[in-house]
């Protein structure tokens, strides 16, 4: 980021803009932070912010993107780093800073220099760790920004000033009323879901009616089985090695399923998410009760324990994840059997399904060539039962799958007639 903050600079100087750019928000936030590289660049500078963000993309080479044309928003793209840009609200900096969120968020400095502009004690409140709205009104004025105080909160060693908590209990309802975009409350979510200890925050905004106002349907046990599912990160579960790390979108959609799970689409309706992320809850959501049933039948392996572990293929450790996360409040006293329940599907996966996914003993040309079948809907449950036993490991050979398959075919017939 640094290298195209320095071009703005060169660029804001040869037009005379010395005194009129400001470095403001998060990018301060971060910068008194000690964050050598700030996530991203905002700039509020006086005048017209996308006439200047063109002027610049155009003589960087960089990519102008509008944001949003009614508040004068745009950002510029060069080399995999970019700048926002905004217009002050207001007549000066001052004014522009006392618009905004949260006091941690309401610092800024000069284009050229690193005097801090800091007219509500920001900087104390970020020492101190404290989450503090500016005002009640900036909170009504975009109700979303009820929930990104509770993200802010979220961050290691801050916490919600005492007022602030009482001025977001209040205005919890207007994220219900005033319906923020779905998309808006998404990404926040997605930003709370993804720091380790969401689920204490989930927890703080159920108490608060915040999490009531975006994802009706959710209980409490679904904020137990969130920190359970924390409680695994934060400590040791088989194989993560071997399955890997879970990327973000994994993680996110593997957090949302354990909070929404028994919730319908009373959660899911109100968020905007992607064709795969939908998908993977839905997986979870499937995964988590075979799985579950396998437990408490406590029968791990057999056939019904191939099939689960086939379908599931290396989705099985999200899915299980989600099942752990589900048992383990309830089995307190009995979290070693969950354990080594875990421990001994992945092991059954990892070792005897995984390396045989893919191998084929037979195919419909063999059917009708070695045991003169005709095409039918018939092949499919054929070949998918061979493949269960050969997963299982009860029929070796292409032999032994022929002679399961013939079998197999005679008692469909004989059924179906």
């Amino acid at each position: 980021m640094q290298h195209l903050l320095n071009e703005f600079r060169s660029f804001a100087r040869g037009r005379g803009l010395n005194g009129s750019c400001f470095i403001v928000g998060g990018t301060v936030r971060d910068m008194l932070l000690g964050l050598r590289t700030p996530r991203d660049i905002d700039i509020a500078l006086k005048g017209n912010a996308l006439k200047r963000a063109k002027d610049f993309a155009r003589a960087s080479g960089g990519t102008f993107v509008l944001l949003d044309e009614k508040f004068g928003m745009a950002r510029v793209v060069k080399g995999g780093e970019y700048i926002d840009f905004s217009k002050l609200r207001g007549k000066d900096i001052e004014e522009d800073l006392h618009a905004r969120d949260m006091t941690i968020n309401a610092m800024a400095m000069p284009l050229f220099s690193r005097r801090l502009i800091d007219p509500l004690g920001g900087y104390e409140d970020l020492m101190k760790g404290l989450v503090r709205a500016v005002s009640e009104k900036n909170l009504v004025d975009d109700p979303l920004r009820v929930l990104r105080c509770y993200r802010f909160s979220a961050m290691p060693g801050f916490r919600l000033e005492k007022g602030t908590t009482r001025i977001l209990r209040k205005l919890a309802p207007l994220l219900k009323t005033k319906k923020p975009a779905p998309e808006r409350i998404t990404q926040e979510m997605r930003q709370v879901l993804l720091f380790p200890h969401a689920g204490r925050v989930a927890d703080r905004m159920a108490r608060d009616g915040v999490l009531k106002a975006i994802m009706p349907g959710v209980r409490a046990r679904n904020i137990r089985s969130l920190k359970a599912l924390e409680g695994i990160f934060s400590g040791r579960f088989p194989f993560r090695r071997e399955m890997g790390q879970l990327t973000d979108d994994e993680l996110f959609s593997l957090k949302l399923a354990v909070l929404s799970a028994g919730a319908g689409e009373s959660v899911s309706g109100r968020l905007s998410l992607s064709g795969s992320q939908r998908e993977l809850i839905e997986k979870t959501a499937s995964f988590r009760k075979r799985l579950v049933s396998l437990f408490k039948r406590k029968k791990p392996g057999g056939l019904t324990a191939v099939r689960v572990l086939r379908d599931a293929r290396d989705g099985i450790y999200i899915y299980l994840l989600a099942s752990y996360a589900a048992l383990k409040p309830g089995l307190e006293d009995n979290g070693r059997e969950l354990a080594d329940f875990s421990r001994e599907i992945l092991s059954a996966y990892l070792k005897g399904i995984r390396p045989k996914l893919g191998v084929r003993l037979i195919t419909g040309d063999d059917l009708i060539r070695e045991l003169g079948l005709k095409p039918s809907p018939l092949f499919k449950t054929v070949l998918g039962e061979v493949e269960l036993l050969w997963l299982a490991g009860r029929i070796k050979d292409r032999a032994q799958a022929l002679a399961a398959a013939k079998k197999l075919s005679g008692r469909l017939l004989k059924k179906s007639l």
